[in-house]
């Protein structure tokens, strides 16, 4: 017994403690305990922040993300009590039925990419996104466990990975920033490692499993992917491309939020004709909407009538303002000379220009100086 909780069965567990099945002997409903490692529990710092992520995860309510009950210690024993999730994790799902085909892995996708962006909205970010962290339901959901939990990882000094107590599989799906400084992990790490996890589902390993811890970290930090389209053909050059950006070396380089992820993978699917489960908004949301251009009408209509209004006065205007060029056919007979073809050169001396810019002679007569001549 911890508290009113009774560990009924061993679930799981790693370097930072295990999971119990358990009864919640006060509600009578079953739970999920994890319990931390005791080596764990004289570490003050360490107990600060297991206490401070277990009260940011409990702010959390989507569901698509196993939910926090509770946080407790008794003799020296810290826990914290989660939602119990019927279901098998994606790891054994895949280890035992092989890889999901597309339709699966979009729809398993766009919900967890909408989890983390609810729980990016709250400044959670999990850390250790990975297959066996990831519980499908019988009905299909998809649901994160431990969220937050791996922001115990951020334990300061220069051993941050070995108290994190990351497995061996955990470096198979670790961000390149994350390897580096775990502090510097953002929602962009938590699609780097929902990148691997769909490649995983996809081909049945992750995108670099070969070798030693050591090397895994050196091929995520250098190494190109596997192009998926050379290991699963019918994958589409659209999800490929997908892929590629969430498992880009850069986190400047990723989606830089998972609703754009979200709505990416349900345009991909579109294109497709691939049926998917979106639980709820956030990639209808990041996908832009055009406006029906009918709410505009009222008021487009006098805006046009009042342009071609003003259009009409100014061309108007206009015409009224420019210079009239008279030809010498239409001067009147008496402005011509006595063989009806004289005609006047005149000096600009001899001509008034009115505010319109009509032309004016000032004299009629002959000139006998150089500015004008008499044919």
């Amino acid at each position: 017994m911890l508290g009113p909780y009774r560990l009924d069965s061993f679930i799981g567990g790693g370097g930072m403690g295990a999971v119990f099945r358990a009864l919640d002997t006060t509600l009578d409903r079953t739970v999920a305990v994890k319990v931390l490692a005791r080596q764990q529990s004289d570490d003050e710092e360490l107990l600060k922040r297991f206490r401070n992520e277990a009260q940011s995860a409990a702010r959390l309510d989507h569901e698509n993300i196993g939910r926090v009950h509770a946080v407790g210690s008794e003799e020296g024993w810290h826990y914290i009590v989660f939602e119990f999730i019927e279901g098998t994790n994606l790891r054994d799902l895949v280890r035992e039925g092989g890889p999901f085909d597309l339709g699966r892995t979009i729809d398993v996708a766009i919900q967890i990419a909408d989890a983390l962006e609810h729980a990016a909205e709250r400044d959670v970010v999990h850390r250790d996104i990975k297959p066996s962290n990831i519980v499908i339901t019988p009905a299909g959901r998809a649901r994160i466990v431990d969220m937050g939990l791996a922001r115990l990882h951020h334990v300061s000094g220069d051993h941050d990975l070995t108290v994190s107590g990351m497995t061996l599989g955990t470096f198979d799906y670790i961000s390149p920033e994350q390897a580096r400084d775990p502090r510097a992990a953002d929602v962009r790490s938590d699609l780097y490692s929902l990148g691997c996890t769909m490649f995983f589902m996809l081909v049945g390993r992750p995108p670099f499993g070969d070798g030693t811890m050591v090397q895994k970290l050196l091929q995520h930090q250098q190494a190109m992917p596997p192009a998926i389209e050379d290991l699963r053909p019918d994958v589409p050059r659209r999800l490929g491309a997908i892929l590629m950006r969430l498992m880009a070396k850069d986190p400047a380089d990723r989606y830089q939020r998972p609703a754009e992820l979200a709505a990416d993978l349900a345009a991909c699917a579109a294109e497709e004709g691939i049926a998917v489960s979106v639980p709820r908004t956030a990639a209808v949301a990041a996908i832009p909407v055009s406006r029906p251009v009918a709410p505009r009408l009222p008021w487009l209509v006098p805006l046009l009538g009042l342009i071609v209004v003003v259009a009409a006065l100014w061309w108007r205007a206009a015409s009224e303002r420019r210079p009239v060029d008279v030809p010498p056919a239409a001067a009147p007979e008496s402005e011509a000379g006595a063989g009806g073809g004289a005609r006047r050169v005149l000096d600009a001396d001899d001509r008034d220009l009115s505010s319109e810019g009509d032309v004016r002679p000032m004299s009629a007569g002959p000139r006998n100086d150089s500015s004008g001549v008499l044919r």
